[in-house]
């Protein structure tokens, strides 16, 4: 185990680290499915949230518009998700699954259950709600150090 100076350092290194494993887990399964990763996590919001407008989506991805136009649009070419003009804004385009996008989104989805479930599976049953529930909070901090930024 590397020694660190501080425990902001070590946090960072342990972060990157996880991140780094994390994101490409699935590199090969979530391509397999025709998507990339982030197009998959475009697939998600769409389908717990619903159809969102362009800007939502972009805030929702932590993107600009430009990047998420253009993440869009890929899937819009796969037929997996459609735009449409707003019902009070014509100059809005929400974005919304398609039916062939909500399969594609529940094979990767299925995927992604299974690699969270192995990776669960490593902590004792009884720890498993007290990583769950840091997790949140981490998320919660790093939200607000976000806001405060």
């Amino acid at each position: 185990m590397i020694s660190y100076g501080t425990q902001a350092e070590a946090f960072h290194h342990e972060m990157v680290a996880l991140i780094k494993k994390y994101q490409f887990r699935d590199r090969n399964e979530i391509t397999c499915c025709g998507v990339s990763v982030s197009q998959c996590y475009v697939l998600e919001l769409l389908h717990f949230q619903g159809a969102l407008t362009m800007r939502k989506l972009a805030e929702q991805m932590h993107l600009s518009v430009s990047t998420i136009t253009r993440v869009v649009e890929g899937l819009v070419k796969k037929g997996y998700v459609h735009r449409e003009e707003d019902a009070e804004d014509r100059r809005v385009r929400r974005v919304g699954l398609t039916g062939e996008g909500q399969g594609i989104f529940e094979a990767c989805w299925n995927n992604v259950m299974q690699s969270e479930e192995a990776i669960l599976e490593q902590f004792p049953v009884e720890h498993r709600a007290m990583l769950i529930e840091f997790l949140q909070q981490l998320n919660q901090a790093t939200t607000c150090w976000q806001a405060g930024r």
